[in-house]
């Protein structure tokens, strides 16, 4: 081998080095990200089940954004589909955005529905007529019918609602939300991995089904 062909080959096994460091770093780099349970799971977050399960799915969600609602039914489907599994937790964090003039009293329905056990059905019933009261002035008037047919403490459901007793329960979950990245909603986490967009009913089983085993 001439002087200039075991040059160009030294260099030629330098770049490949280089470039082999360079694919690694990046592959490194680009593993998902674990959010921090800490910030995952509020103390008062509405659940399915416990932290403690195997599987924890959280979602950051605005009851007035479109996109949320079209997500809902998926939901509604998986929480109906693992109710009867101790190693599924749904978890429901509220992110309220700012351009959303209701996102905040619709959180405090929700809220107030929870502590008298009917969050699902309360979070269903904002989802499903969300065109009844999106931009409607008159929201809360609107939400204490819905309380009503859920027979829930109307006096309780309105001072709650009326009072903001849950504000900081809201504020935190949109806080914890930011710090782990969420700018968007819905924004779902299985086992503190983000996903990215909404998945399909059979996508999310078969994401949840694998973090089974």
């Amino acid at each position: 081998m001439t002087k200039e062909a075991k040059i160009i080959s030294g260099v030629g096994v330098i770049f490949f080095a280089l470039f082999a460091l360079l694919i690694y770093k990046t592959n490194t780099g680009s593993q998902i990200a674990i959010a921090d349970p800490n910030l995952l799971i509020g103390q008062l977050s509405y659940m399915t089940g416990t932290k403690d399960a195997k599987v924890n799915i959280v979602e950051f969600g605005d009851y007035q954004c479109p996109a949320c609602a079209y997500a809902s039914p998926i939901v509604q489907e998986l929480v109906k589909a693992y109710k009867n599994n101790p190693n599924v937790n749904f978890v429901f964090r509220n992110f309220p955005l700012p351009q959303h003039s209701n996102a905040m009293i619709s959180a405090e329905a929700s809220e107030a529905a929870r502590v008298q056990g009917k969050f699902l059905e309360m979070s269903e019933m904002l989802y499903g007529r969300q065109n009844e009261w999106s931009g409607n002035s008159k929201a809360l008037e609107i939400f204490i019918g819905y309380a009503k047919e859920l027979g829930l403490d109307i006096n309780l459901f309105t001072d709650s609602v009326s009072q903001e007793k849950f504000k900081d329960i809201i504020i935190k979950d949109r806080s914890d939300g930011q710090a782990l990245g969420v700018n968007s909603t819905p924004s779902f986490f299985i086992n503190g991995e983000k996903l990215n967009g909404i998945p399909g009913l059979e996508e999310f089983k078969k994401i949840i089904d694998g973090k089974l085993q």
